[in-house]
């Protein structure tokens, strides 16, 4: 029986989205297959591994019959990827397998019964709804999430704080070392407060999921669930069951001594004096003097690198090291031309802003030498 009749490359898109929701190494075989339903003129796809959930609608005239099946998703994905652009496919059903054709191209893979995929449903106690343009989340996302923790036991660290109050969406990111924290206006739009921790694997896959456009996604927050739509994309997250911390505390807001610094010119003098550096400890010493700032490394074989720009700055010398990789990642998930770095001494972290606006900052703690 015919299944479904398309053109390889509008089933090959969505299937590659959706492939950072399989997982890899699960005790459910069937968490490795894909989710393919036809109703009608609509293909649905859709992956999870039982804490993370994507769909992708595809509206269109399709031929075949409706149907519901599940196949394995990097198999179909590597089948579809060497067969030619622009040519046409055919699914047909045989037993309890799945045919695969185009012109003399033929496979034949194995699909598991629909009925055993444990779909995620979204939950009915909703706290709030809102809605954002999909450029800006996706920026705000892009802004802090090398902030966030990976595989620290402090679980509440592995995720991203999703925080709503009034007319705000807050987002923070924290491994205890660094933080970033980005805010959006969403006026005249209000909403209850949340207080709600994304997975990493969530907040990296939404990231994915975005387009630079300014159509919007509609958020929903639930107790234990997020639920974002965005065009003809879905994906429902559970949220990580923890206090997170208050970031607040940390934040050196006193810190009064100021320079600012072009990022492109800092970002570059950091990846040239980086080719000296440490193999186990990247580090990077920074001195900040007289509208100068020289930045230098030094690794185990007592060789040295140094570098110096121009800044405005005219207060007291102070010569703070930080993590090397924790400096290019603020710098490189930044578009601003200038930051300003607010400083104390060398010991208190320092908080990085852009000039005139306050919908962004980060927080560096120096290393301990």
């Amino acid at each position: 029986m015919l299944l479904l009749s398309l053109d390889r490359d509008v089933l090959l898109k969505p299937l590659t989205m959706v492939g950072g929701f399989i997982e890899k190494k699960h005790t459910m075989p069937i968490l490795s297959n894909v989710y393919i339903k036809k109703h009608g003129d609509q293909l649905t796809i859709i992956a999870n591994d039982l804490e993370i959930q994507a769909c992708i609608t595809i509206t269109q005239n399709f031929e075949g019959e409706d149907f519901i099946i599940t196949l394995p998703q990097k198999k179909l994905q590597e089948i579809l990827r060497v067969i030619p652009d622009g040519t046409q496919i055919a699914l047909t059903k045989q037993n309890n397998k799945i045919l695969i054709t185009s012109g003399a191209i033929k496979y034949t893979i194995q699909s598991l019964p629909a009925d055993s995929y444990p779909l995620l449903k979204v939950s009915e106690s909703e706290i709030c709804t809102f809605h954002i343009p999909q450029i800006k989340l996706k920026q705000m996302l892009w802004q802090i999430q090398y902030a966030m923790a990976d595989k620290d036991g402090r679980v509440f660290l592995n995720g991203m704080l999703f925080e709503t109050s009034d007319n705000k969406l807050k987002l923070v990111a924290t491994d205890a070392h660094r933080l970033g924290l980005t805010t959006a206006d969403l006026s005249p739009q209000k909403f209850a407060h949340a207080h709600v921790i994304l997975p990493k694997k969530s907040v990296l896959e939404l990231f994915r999921l975005l387009d630079n456009n300014e159509n919007l996604v509609t958020i929903k927050i639930f107790p234990n669930q997020v639920y974002f739509e965005c065009d003809n994309r879905q994906l429902l997250t559970k949220i990580i069951d923890g206090r997170y911390p208050s970031y607040e505390r940390v934040i050196p807001i006193t810190n009064d001594k100021i320079c600012i610094i072009n990022r492109v010119q800092l970002l570059h003098a950091v990846e040239r004096v980086s080719v000296i550096g440490s193999d186990k400890v990247k580090t990077l010493t920074a001195q900040f003097f007289n509208n100068k700032l020289s930045i230098s490394c030094t690794n185990e074989d007592d060789e040295t690198s140094q570098d110096e720009i121009e800044v405005v700055y005219d207060n007291i010398s102070i010569q703070i090291t930080f993590n090397l990789l924790y400096v290019r990642d603020l710098l490189n998930n930044s578009t601003a031309e200038f930051l300003q770095f607010a400083l104390f001494d060398e010991k208190r972290s320092i908080l990085i802003t852009v000039p005139e606006q306050l919908d962004f900052m980060a927080v560096l703690m120096p290393l301990r030498m």
